[in-house]
């Protein structure tokens, strides 16, 4: 039996991480390379070899509860296989639903998979009074097939740096015809309604049998790294096409694995390089570092206007104060910085880049050096008028509830406190 490491034991890991490597990592972030940055995003994206594929346009669901209703009935009218990853999996009143129709569907024969990251262990509801048992231990034996991702035990602590590597990622790969992704999570927090933690939060859904086969390939490659079980891309390949006549648009997908560090980086100068007027980030985990800041400072010293927009009302203070330490280093860099405070009480997690209003992406990374560095991460994007007015339009009801922050503020969150839960927040939040 594993011998799970305790809340306390983990953070201390971390923080000592933090202290033996700041020196190092610190070498490694990487400067912002002004160089041969075409202003064309799709030239830039081909250039720099992020594969993309032919895809419906997508379908994209704002709340927990839109992706809740869709993905029963995606679940539901499944005939063959079912893939998830996902960075947390607890088992709760809230996710049920979900984890009882994959049971299901599993059942009458189809091949369902689950990969969910060790960090689901110790995972409590609204005020921190129950633990939530991990998915991985209510699903054994009921057919769905679970791997669990670089598993944090007792055993491995001197494989610390190892434990830094998480599956962060969050998509759906559906008959091997539909991909989904975002930020949404099969845990409490993603599906609790917001006033009891509930996290505001999106998910796109698309069919694109090519960046299907793309994903599946990704999967099965995690699966057998992790799961006694070996399984191969073939057992889940659609045997059809789409259609000629479906209408499709071009989709790149940035997946950052184990080996292709740097992908996220990629992601992030599409948009500083490529912006013409005016960029639009909701990062409520945006806990910046020199490289990702002086990201900002290049598109603002060419005129575009940046606006990044955290959030209150997370279930963790040290995710508030992290991303307000760091709000005088953004506008000092030139970019405006708002704050959106919920009326539910709902924290704002999901991390949508828009950039002049039809460039845009969806997915798990966040605007900070974890995403940046170390963790997987994924996310869709797309070059398309019509997509960009529909995450723009979501942006500016949120606009409604937000407030823009000014330097005077912003310089009260520079205190010794906040500094050192930022730091900290760097690698382990």
């Amino acid at each position: 039996m594993k011998s799970r490491l305790s809340a306390f034991a983990k953070k201390t890991l971390l923080l000592l991480l933090v202290s033996l490597s700041a020196v190092s990592c610190a070498s490694t972030i990487r400067a912002y390379k002004s160089e041969e940055m075409p202003e064309d995003p799709t030239i830039f994206l081909n250039e720099r070899n992020i594969p993309n594929f032919s895809s419906s346009k997508p379908a994209v669901y704002f709340s927990s509860s839109e992706w809740m209703e869709k993905a029963l009935e995606i679940i539901g009218n499944a005939k063959k296989s079912i893939l998830i990853t996902t960075f947390l999996g607890s088992y709760c009143d809230y996710t049920a639903p979900i984890y009882d129709a994959l049971v299901q569907k599993a059942k009458k024969g189809l091949q369902v998979y689950v990969i969910i990251d060790s960090s689901s262990y110790e995972q409590y509801d609204y005020g921190k009074k129950n633990a939530l048992p991990m998915a991985i231990d209510r699903l054994k034996g009921t057919g769905v097939h679970v791997a669990e991702y670089n598993p944090i035990s007792g055993e491995r602590i001197f494989m610390a740096p190892a434990l830094l590597d998480r599956e962060h990622r969050k998509y759906w790969i559906i008959d091997g015809t539909y991909v989904a992704t975002g930020g949404i999570n099969l845990n409490y927090l993603s599906f609790a309604p917001y006033g009891l933690d509930g996290q505001i939060d999106t998910f796109v859904l698309a069919k694109s049998a090519e960046a299907a086969s793309y994903l599946i390939a990704s999967f099965c490659k995690t699966w057998n790294g992790y799961s006694p079980r070996r399984i191969s891309p073939d057992d889940f390949i659609a045997t059809a096409k789409n259609p000629k006549d479906d209408p499709t648009i071009p989709l790149w997908i940035i997946d950052q694995g184990l080996k292709d560090r740097g992908e996220v980086d990629k992601l992030f100068d599409t948009f500083f390089a490529c912006a013409k007027k005016e960029i639009w980030m909701i990062q409520g985990l945006a806990y910046t570092s020199p490289s990702l800041i002086e990201k900002i400072r290049f598109a603002t010293t060419r005129g575009v206007d940046v606006n990044i927009m955290i959030s209150e009302n997370s279930d963790r203070e040290a995710n508030e104060i992290a991303a307000k330490y760091c709000i005088k280093d953004m506008i000092d860099a030139g970019a405006n910085v708002y704050i959106y405070d919920s009326p539910d009480k709902g924290f704002l997690h999901y991390k949508l880049l828009l950039a002049d209003r039809r460039l845009a992406a969806f997915g798990s990374a966040n605007f900070n050096f974890r995403s940046q560095n170390l963790s997987r991460e994924i996310s869709f994007v797309y070059n398309d008028e019509e997509i960009g007015a529909i995450a723009y339009d979501n942006l500016t009801s949120l606009l409604k509830n937000a407030r823009k922050i000014e330097r005077e503020e912003a310089e009260r969150y520079r205190s010794l406190r906040y500094s050192l839960i930022h730091a900290f927040m760097l690698f382990g939040g």
